[in-house]
C-alpha cells in the first residue's frame, strides 16, 4: 500500500485545523500531485483508493489519468474530525480559549476538540477500514490517497507503536509513505518520500 497525502491547500500553508471536503488543491498542490503521477508511473499500482474530500479526489484524479487508473472514493479515511475548531490554528485556539486549549493539550491523543474526534478515536476509525480494504483487495497493489492524520494513524498500528507517537510522524503534503501487509504483521518500507524534491 502506496500512502499518498494530497497536495498543498491554503488551509495547510495557514497552519490551519480543517476536515473541510470541499477545500480544493492550490496551483502547489496540482504541480505535487503531477510529480507523483510521475513517480507513479515508475512505480504503478493495480488499484487507487482515496478518500471523499476533493482536495484528495482532485490528486487522485491526476495520477490516475497519468496512468491510466480510474480512482475509487471510499468512506472510512476522512481526514480529523475537528469540530468546532474547524478553520482555526492551534495558536488562535491558545490564545482565545486558553483553559479549552490546557484542557485538550495536557492529552491530545484521548481529549477531543468540542465535537470532534480524539486521536485515539482517528486511529480506531482509520484501522478498522484498513484492514476492511486489506481484506478486500489482499495481494493487490493499492495506491492510498488520503490526509495526514489517516497515514499517521496506518503508520502507528503497522509499526506496533504507541499512539502518543501520533504526532512525531512528519507527512508533508505531496509525500508517499509504503506499507506492505501480510497476515500477520506489516512492514514500512519508507516514510515521507517527496517525489521531485
Amino acid at each position: 500500500m502506496l500512502l499518498i497525502r494530497h497536495g498543498h491547500t491554503e488551509a495547510t500553508e495557514k497552519g490551519r485545523l480543517y476536515t473541510d471536503p470541499l477545500a480544493e488543491l492550490t496551483e502547489v498542490g496540482v504541480e505535487q500531485s503531477k510529480k507523483l503521477a510521475a513517480w507513479m508511473k515508475e512505480n504503478r499500482p493495480d488499484l487507487i483508493i482515496s478518500s471523499t474530500a476533493k482536495r484528495v479526489t482532485s490528486t487522485a484524479t491526476i495520477i490516475g489519468d497519468a496512468i491510466n487508473v480510474d480512482p475509487i472514493s471510499v468512506n472510512g479515511l476522512e481526514e480529523w474530525h475537528v469540530g468546532e475548531w474547524e478553520g482555526r490554528s492551534y495558536l488562535d485556539i491558545k490564545k482565545n480559549e486558553p483553559e479549552l486549549y490546557k484542557t485538550w493539550s495536557s492529552d491530545p491523543i484521548v481529549n477531543r476538540p468540542p465535537g470532534g474526534e480524539s486521536i485515539s478515536d482517528v486511529c480506531v476509525r482509520v484501522n478498522k477500514r484498513i484492514e476492511e480494504l486489506v481484506a478486500e483487495y489482499d495481494g493487490k497493489k493499492i495506491a492510498l490517497v488520503t490526509h495526514a492524520g489517516v497515514i499517521r494513524a496506518i503508520l502507528v498500528q503497522a509499526l506496533g507503536m504507541s499512539v502518543h507517537n501520533f504526532w512525531r510522524l512528519s507527512i508533508p503534503v505531496g509525500s508517499v509513505s509504503r506499507v506492505d501487509f501480510s497476515k500477520s504483521f506489516a512492514t514500512v518500507y519508507f516514510v515521507s518520500f517527496t517525489p521531485g524534491m
